[in-house]
């Protein structure tokens, strides 16, 4: 389950503009100092805040946000998998680019594009908040 949260929670860098996975990186750097138990309070309360955004903010009903969780454990999934088995960083960049493409259509669907643009836009903020920029 950690495994599974600090995954997801490294995923969202690759959800964000370049000029915000350079934030990210620096963040990256910081979560690496952390103990496993802090990196586990700090995914939840994440995924948390991100929950509240999505019920309150955006109005997403139940099954969209348990459809979102389940869109983006398999993403993370996907990327571990390709990490453990791509053959080279070309392969594995390839595979991990089309994966998120897959991962935003999907959440296109779930949310719609306005949404999904919107809870991006969100997510950059926290990054770029936590990386204290």
């Amino acid at each position: 389950m950690k495994k599974a949260i600090f995954c997801l929670f490294l995923s969202l860098s690759f959800y964000v503009s370049s000029h915000a996975q350079a934030q990210a990186q620096a963040l990256a750097q910081k979560w690496s100092a952390l103990s496993d138990e802090e990196k586990l309070l700090k995914a939840e309360s994440f995924r948390n805040d991100n929950q509240s955004f999505l019920q309150n903010t955006l109005k997403m009903s139940d099954d969209q946000r348990m459809d979102i969780d389940n869109v983006n454990m398999c993403y993370v999934a996907s990327l571990d998998r390709i990490a453990r088995y791509g053959k080279d960083d070309a392969a594995k960049e390839k595979w991990a680019k089309t994966s998120t493409q897959a991962r935003n259509a999907q959440l296109d669907v779930i949310m719609g594009a306005d949404n999904h643009k919107k809870y991006a836009e969100y997510i950059v903020g926290k990054i770029k908040k936590a990386a204290g920029k």
